[in-house]
């Protein structure tokens, strides 16, 4: 009797809904799924003082990564202040750097992750959450590698959505990537063994806005920023919000996954429960206090990452570019065609937004569509950032295109020249 219910009180993972396509609301494939008897010890927590609010990922009594804000803006849409928790290896917890191996499986299918991960999956509470296949940027949403994350609170521009003006708001999903353990943690044979063996997946979780912060994997990052790609990643996403049933306007409520919905009859626990469950998440003041206190020296000390590893930072984009990228909408043939024979009339706006999205898509209709917008008046408003994209291909099509401005050039858009000058003369 006494080994069956040791038995069921143990974590056990249970898919909700199969893998499907949520690239709007978490970057890739993912499925849902939910945690019973959840140990807790992985979890997000937030915590408010008189004057400050803090949100972290925790493992045990951990910190791992800490957003602070002054309690009055700590809100879903306002820019957080990052900096970096105690660290993994700090915890009292050694469960996860013991599970080093188990962790690091190579990727067959979420399905067979899910399965691979239980184990770390068990550590989170009880719950919903997602499991995400995607990519994520070895960049931190402020421009700069991932790695170099300190205990300096820094405004980071990725950790909210971003507002475009006239009610316009962008969805944030996982897309960079915030360390759990200081530089002093990196081995170059460890990156470099990763660089030649691409098939595995770094494991993140996603906090808030872009920015997931990275539970295993950093040197797998680091093979990423080197060959100047994305990393390959599954990351877990918690339920963002609970929507209380209204019996008076016949509303069953439900939960959100970062925007992807799910009502009542999908879920196998009562709306109750998960109401309880969801605000199991508050720190006590002291709690908060501590937690805030809390500081590594380790991600304190210089280190000096090699060039070809900071190069990376001027190759992804940042938070901005990727809430334009959404903005743009469909960027399929037919709608690009419409747009060339004036059939869809955009503002300027839309038409900087497409010219970003194909840019850093890579789109091969990029050069096509900038040469379009660049020569159209009504974009004028746009033409520096556009022609500011076009210098960063050298190639034939661009340098004519660029010569036959300066033929015609009207004088009235001196920027655009300084752009072209200096094009050259690199």
């Amino acid at each position: 009797m006494f080994r069956n219910l040791i038995k069921k009180s143990e974590p056990e993972i249970i898919i909700i809904k199969p893998p499907l396509s949520h690239q709007n609301e978490w970057g890739g494939d993912g499925l849902v799924f939910y945690v019973k008897n959840g140990k807790g010890l992985l979890s997000a927590k937030y915590g408010y003082l008189e004057k400050e609010a803090l949100a972290t990922l925790v493992y045990g009594n951990t910190p791992l990564i800490k957003f602070q804000a002054d309690e009055a803006y700590f809100c879903p849409t306002c820019e957080k202040l990052v900096a970096a928790g105690y660290g993994l290896e700090m915890s009292d917890q050694k469960v996860i750097s013991e599970l080093r191996e188990v962790l690091n499986h190579k990727f067959i299918s979420l399905e067979k992750s899910l399965k691979n991960l239980q184990f770390l999956l068990g550590l989170l509470p009880s719950g919903y959450y997602a499991l995400v296949d995607t990519e994520l940027c070895p960049t931190d949403g402020n421009g700069e590698f991932f790695w170099k994350l300190n205990n300096k609170p820094t405004y980071n521009k990725a950790s909210c959505p971003i507002y475009g003006g006239d009610g316009l708001w962008s969805h944030g999903i996982p897309y960079y990537i915030l360390p759990t353990q200081p530089p002093s943690h990196y081995n170059p044979k460890q990156a470099e063994f990763y660089r030649n063996n691409d098939d595995y997946r770094a494991i993140a979780y996603h906090m808030d806005g872009y920015l997931c912060a990275l539970i295993d994997g950093h040197h797998k990052a680091v093979a990423a920023a080197i060959d100047k790609k994305k990393l390959n990643a599954l990351v877990i996403i918690p339920t963002s919000s609970v929507s209380i049933p209204n019996d008076n306007q016949n509303y069953k409520g439900g939960i959100s996954i970062n925007g992807v919905l799910l009502d009542p009859d999908e879920l196998i626990t009562p709306m109750e429960q998960i109401m309880k469950s969801f605000k199991s998440g508050q720190l006590s003041k002291e709690e908060t206090e501590k937690y805030l206190s809390m500081r590594n020296i380790d991600f304190d000390k210089k280190y000096e990452w090699p060039l070809e590893i900071l190069e990376v930072e001027k190759v992804f984009p940042d938070a901005l570019t990727v809430a334009r990228q959404q903005w743009a909408g469909y960027t399929s043939d037919e709608r690009l065609d419409r747009i060339l024979r004036n059939q869809e009339v955009i503002s300027d706006r839309d038409a900087l937004n497409i010219a970003v999205a194909l840019f850093f898509l890579r789109n091969p209709r990029f050069k096509e569509m900038a040469f379009y917008f660049c020569r159209k008046y009504s974009y004028a408003p746009v033409w520096y950032r556009i022609f500011g994209l076009l210098a960063k291909i050298k190639d034939e099509e661009v340098e004519n295109f660029f010569v036959d401005y300066l033929i015609g050039d009207d004088k009235e858009h001196p920027e655009i020249k300084k752009i072209i000058d200096k094009y050259f003369s690199a």
